[in-house]
């Protein structure tokens, strides 16, 4: 059978085209679906063929940009490119805000009427502005900035603990002034030392009376006779001698026992002394003060008797002499002048008087109607009476020009341990002395390796020269 050379030719075509078209769909797919290694391939090759580092940085720039504008996953090519450069850089952690510029110790000038919780608000209040204008509301979480992102920090904390952490190491009477150390910070797990460690002081003592408080604040007690007493300097050295000052101070150096004030901060039962003396009119210690038994405390009334010993503790004084002229730098520290001060308060309590028997007679006010107005006399005189009779300008000071003492007036310098009541230890003396005797001014004057002329005085309470002195501190006695 002949065929022609033309359908000869049409057959092989019908049966190589499906094959052919087959192979051509297999190629197309086969691109289309690995385009992203054919062109890196492409794309590494050439880089390779150039050395130049420049060439090498535009052709990756162009392979990135080829990479991107693909169509199939452009997306997630763009997070995986995200994700490579985030991983080629690592990020630096952020450091929030301090709440501290620096921590550590300072020592501050505690101003006469002062407590020192007072003290220590005062300046905890200072660092906190300081924290909430630099940012550290917002950021710091308490650890000076290393970690945490705790926000509204310093909103009211009412019922909460305080966020900037400030003590004292050592209460100081408020009518006593001088060297307050504090601790800020991490330096309030320093003041333990300072309660303890060796402290200086001056007083002035008054001899021929006596306190409730044995110091110029309290009512007078008792009085007794000092004329016996010639002078305050020791006429023989070494040996005792009631008739002078000098003459018995050597019973109080050492360790010594020492019954606290009725009015402390000493706890008995639970309870602090000062709580035991205001909860009764009638209250008074032991008239044996220098005997074991001086601790027993009487609180009467007409229903009940309640006796409450006081601790004796053991202090040491480890050197005390008397004088007759006070330090300038004393006076100027602020040191209550006691004749002053009882005659002020004798004035203002008889204006009071005078004022209470006004009252008496109309104790509502009445606004123009003839209405009340709701406001009552004796809560103002309560709000007046918690504020003191004075404060640091106006309590009587002992002034610059007198500070020459005679008797029975006489200045005593103390320096003693931790627990020391120097109230107590003047109540002593004036007994050893066959009268009574009444501490009227103290001033600390210091404290540790702080003193007085070094402490930093109010006017100067800002956080700028606050910091400047506790990183001071940190340098010089490696409280760091």
């Amino acid at each position: 059978m002949f065929v022609s050379p033309n359908k000869a030719l049409a057959c092989l075509l019908v049966m190589i085209l499906p094959f052919s078209i087959l192979a051509s769909n297999f190629r197309i797919g086969a691109i289309h679906t690995r385009p992203r290694r054919s062109l890196a391939f492409m794309a590494t090759t050439k880089t390779e063929e150039s050395p130049s580092p420049s060439a090498t940085m535009t052709k990756k720039r162009h392979w990135q940009k080829v990479r991107l504008g693909t169509n199939d996953g452009s997306m997630a090519n763009s997070q995986r490119l995200k994700m490579s450069e985030g991983r080629s850089k690592e990020e630096e952690p952020s450091r929030t805000v301090p709440l501290y510029r620096a921590e550590g110790l300072i020592a501050v000038h505690k101003p006469l009427t002062w407590t020192s919780n007072d003290v220590v608000a005062y300046i905890r209040g200072i660092l906190t502005r300081d924290a909430r204008n630099r940012g550290a509301d917002e950021n710091s979480s308490g650890d000076n900035g290393k970690s945490g992102n705790k926000r509204n920090q310093f909103k009211k904390r009412k019922g909460r603990k305080q966020l900037l952490k400030v003590g004292h190491g050592g209460t100081l009477d408020p009518l006593a002034s001088g060297v307050l150390v504090l601790g800020i910070g991490s330096g309030t797990t320093k003041l333990q030392s300072y309660l303890e460690g060796d402290k200086h002081y001056v007083a002035v003592v008054e001899l021929g009376l006596e306190t409730t408080t044995l110091d110029s604040e309290g009512d007078v007690v008792k009085e007794a006779s000092w004329g016996h007493i010639e002078s305050i300097e020791a006429t023989h050295e070494g040996i005792d001698d009631k008739t002078t000052v000098e003459g018995v101070l050597s019973k109080f150096r050492g360790k010594i026992d020492q019954v606290p004030p009725l009015f402390s901060a000493v706890r008995v039962d639970g309870k602090r002394l000062y709580e035991y003396a205001r909860e009764k009119n009638d209250v008074h210690a032991n008239e044996n003060k220098n005997a074991k038994d001086a601790g027993d405390v009487i609180t009467s009334d007409s229903a009940s008797h309640e006796i409450v010993d006081i601790p004796v503790r053991e202090v040491e004084v480890y050197e005390i002499k008397a004088g007759s002229t006070l330090e300038e730098d004393v006076v100027h520290s602020g040191i209550v002048d006691g004749r002053k001060y009882r005659d002020a308060v004798s004035s203002m309590t008889a204006a009071e008087t005078e004022t209470a028997a006004d009252d008496d007679e109309c104790t509502d006010r009445y606004d123009e109607t003839g209405k009340k107005d709701g406001r009552k006399n004796d809560k103002r005189k309560h709000k007046d009476k918690e504020k003191g009779l004075f404060n640091e300008e106006t309590v009587p000071k002992i002034e610059v020009d007198d500070v020459s003492l005679s008797l029975p007036r006489f200045a005593l310098h103390v320096q003693c341990g931790g627990g020391t009541y120097i109230r107590s230890l003047v109540r002593d003396i004036g007994c050893e002395l066959g009268t009574v005797a009444t501490m009227t001014g103290l001033v600390r004057t210091k404290q540790g390796p702080f003193v007085l002329v070094d402490a930093l005085r109010k006017e100067d309470w800002t956080a700028d020269k606050i910091y400047e002195e506790v990183m001071k501190n940190n340098r010089e006695n490696g409280f760091a």
